[in-house]
């Protein structure tokens, strides 16, 4: 019974989740954010190139503004003299960030 219940409950969260994230971009979530910039530190971890890592954004992104997003934290992640983090590193700093700057533009208004 429990195995029945705990199924239906996860299918229920991951419907809500698949038609929130169809209604929204990454580019405006910050814990979206935070995800991808994981996943990028996790790309770079395992050798992946910068050309590779901008080929899949490109694959499974085709909002404009979710592109611009993965391709800003991609640039961000591989440049020359970023800090190597580790991708919960990674997903902190710019879940963090994110949320910083998201205070300043609520509080400028």
């Amino acid at each position: 019974m429990k195995r029945v219940v705990v199924s239906a409950l996860l299918a229920t969260c991951l419907a809500q989740a698949a038609t929130q994230a169809a209604a929204q971009t990454v580019s405006n979530q910050c814990f979206a954010i935070g995800d991808i910039a994981g996943q990028v530190a996790s790309w770079r971890t395992h050798k992946k190139t910068k050309a590779q890592a901008l080929d899949q954004a490109a694959k499974y992104y085709r909002d404009d503004a979710d592109r611009q997003t993965f391709a800003a934290i991609i640039e961000k992640i591989y440049a020359p003299n970023a800090p190597r983090m580790t991708p919960d590193q990674a997903s902190m700093a710019f879940t963090s960030d994110c949320v910083k700057a998201r205070t300043q533009q609520t509080s400028a208004r």
